[in-house]
């Protein structure tokens, strides 16, 4: 490394850049990048305007999140003046780095220079540092290159044995914070002074990102959910850009290369888009992206040629629903050369089997139907194989066996978001009121699924263009003192229009059991087994198949906001006091207006056989699973 970190000695730029790279950016801007860089100086120009804002503290704000953006703004000054030589944009990025210096606390408290607030501003700063380095005032840089110091310090000590996140190596906390430390590193690792302290900055950070490379699973997904996806893959992606180019190290997981279609298939079908309805909200996550995505789909399209991603991120930054955060990035990660290509011909079903997460749609016409299904352990079976500890399943939902439904524009049956962690706000199994192991808390608490090796898992999947099949096992998910010998969950997908859901559950002896599900919206039973809801868009029809001793109700339940305030969420609850229950229902749906799809069942020679018009599907209990 001593040798990588001697050879650009006094080069800048050198993050990100070089004057390689600068010169081709430079014609690119009136070419390829045109329209790229046209909204990059939008950007650039706002903040300009705005200016940056004054310090503050709140008690209700310990980590000051607010500053993320004075460190998330810096680089599109800093960038438009690389590019057009304007001196305003070198003064405003001046002005923007010296607020951040300026600012006597980056985090109250525990959080004080070792947390998000830290992490990007580091960044930020290190950018405008070297980017602008000689034309930076004399005082200006010195007085950057003081607070790299200091604050880069600060997070080395919390890097090293402070801070929880340290060694929580599947946590965007780290990833965020290492990125900053890294970058400042390798901004003043050519001062004589400070060079011995970069190296030792740089090497934890590279031992810290090595540990989460090796254990990201192979499938691609993501246990902390879409919108943290896009946080945590902009912070790695940077990362490994630094590191890559200036160092020679390099990312390694193959999870790497699946990870732009985890993106992909948890995409609403297209023609629903809107600025807050894009994405499955599965883990603590909104239906939207919080950062890009469309740059970090073109880095992953570029480093795999990956048509898929280059269209998904052409799609999303034509209808307007990309994040700035680091939108700069699309100057350096677009390669022109990877040819756009819709996902019309790749498999309607995606199982992503190191998570346990299943993707099933209609078809990808943009207006199909949607079922997502996840039934795994919370960090994933690679993970749960390699740690004695909880290494960052804080983010992840107690939902196994748990789906969502999405058709006729609309969402169906839908998960609880960013929430208080309960079994009861998600569609799947209640033992006794009760659910399962990590459940009871603002963040889940996955350490006993972990330490005891336990694997909710999937246990088959197929897949034809009438009918999908997905079926899961949650059964270790659960508290062993309730006493649940088996819970398997059979999803029929038999499209486009209709989910019949299938649970086999058995206990020790006689339980309360209960069965949820949540419709998006409200609606009303229209017959004893039969519920009804309607929106604007599309009619869910939800019908109980086997109601003998079974009560069947429809209404508001007591739920958890994020900060565990109470709530309430509308459910269909069907419940039986048994040791054995095999349970049918069958949802259907249609576009508001007309009556969805009729169910029926009828049991044949150890089959339930099931009669949707003159479709069927059958379940075979003779048949083993699992």
């Amino acid at each position: 490394m001593e040798a990588k970190l001697r050879s650009w000695k006094d080069v800048h730029p050198r993050l990100f850049l070089n004057a390689q790279a600068l010169a081709e950016l430079r014609n690119s801007i009136t070419g390829t990048h045109a329209g790229i860089w046209g909204r990059i100086k939008r950007y650039a120009d706002t903040f300009l305007r705005q200016g940056p804002p004054a310090y503050q503290e709140t008690a209700s704000d310990t980590e000051q999140l607010w500053q993320r953006e004075v460190g998330n703004k810096q680089p599109f000054l800093a960038m438009a003046f690389l590019v057009t030589g304007d001196e305003r944009y070198r003064a405003g990025a001046q002005q923007w780095a010296l607020a951040s210096c300026s600012y006597p606390r980056w985090g109250l408290g525990s959080y004080e220079g070792a947390d998000l607030a830290a992490g990007h501003q580091l960044l930020g700063l290190a950018l405008v540092y070297d980017w602008l380095y000689d034309v930076l005032d004399g005082e200006v840089r010195e007085t950057i290159r003081g607070t790299l110091i200091s604050r880069g310090r600060a997070m080395f000590s919390a890097a090293s044995s402070k801070m929880y996140w340290r060694a929580s190596y599947l946590q965007n906390h780290l990833w965020v914070n290492v990125t900053g430390l890294m970058a400042a590193a390798l901004a003043l690792a050519d001062n004589p002074e400070h060079s011995a302290e970069a190296a030792e900055w740089i090497a934890v950070a590279l031992d810290k990102m090595r540990r989460t490379d090796a254990a990201l699973g192979p499938d691609g997904a993501s246990h902390e959910g879409v919108a943290y996806w896009t946080y945590g893959v902009e912070y790695m992606l940077k990362f490994w850009a630094l590191a890559s180019t200036l160092l020679g190290e390099d990312l390694s997981s193959e999870w790497w290369a699946k990870t732009a279609a985890y993106r992909l298939y948890m995409s609403l079908p297209r023609e629903s888009w809107s600025a807050a309805n894009l994405i499955v909200d599965l883990a603590d996550c909104p239906r939207y992206d919080w950062y890009g995505p469309e740059y970090l789909l073109r880095a992953l399209a570029k480093r795999f040629q990956d048509g898929y991603a280059q269209w998904l991120a052409q799609e999303l930054e034509a209808a307007g629903y990309t994040q700035y955060s680091a939108a700069w990035l699309n100057l350096l990660w677009y390669d022109p050369s990877v040819e756009a290509k819709p996902p019309e011909d790749l498999p309607r079903l995606r199982h992503f089997s190191d998570l346990g997460l299943v993707s099933a749609r209609s078809d990808w016409s943009g207006a199909e139907s949607l079922v997502v299904f996840k039934c795994g352990p919370p960090i994933g079976r690679e993970a749960t194989s390699r740690f004695d500890y909880d290494p960052g399943s804080g983010h992840v939902h107690p939902d196994a066996g748990h789906f969502v439904l999405f058709g006729a524009g609309d969402w169906l049956i839908r998960d609880d978001g960013y929430a208080w962690k309960q079994t009861s706000h998600h569609n799947t199994l209640l033992v006794d009121g009760r659910g399962q192991l990590g459940e009871g808390a603002q963040w889940f608490r996955g350490v006993d699924l972990i330490r005891q090796r336990l694997n909710p898992c999937i246990l088959e999947v197929s897949a034809s263009p009438e009918l999908d099949l997905m079926v899961g096992d949650a059964t270790e998910a659960y508290p062993k003192e309730l006493g649940l010998r088996r819970f398997v969950r059979r999803l029929l997908f038999l499209k486009p229009d209709v989910l019949i859901v299938v649970d086999e559950i058995e206990a020790a002896e006689p339980r309360e059991l209960e069965l949820r599900f949540h419709p998006e919206t409200a609606g009303a039973m229209a017959a004893d087994a039969v519920f009804l809801a309607t929106s604007k868009k599309a009619t869910l029809r939800l019908e109980s198949l086997t109601p003998a001793e079974v009560r069947m109700i429809a209404g508001e339940t007591l739920a958890r906001d994020r900060n565990g305030a109470d709530i309430h969420r509308f459910a269909v609850r069907l419940m039986r006091h048994a040791a054995v229950w095999r349970n049918a229902v069958a949802l259907s749906w249609s576009p508001a207006g007309q009556e969805p799809a009729s169910v029926t069942l009828e049991s044949d020679s150890g089959r339930w056989v099931f009669r949707v018009g003159d479709r069927t599907v059958a379940v075979d209990w003779e048949k083993a699973v699992g």
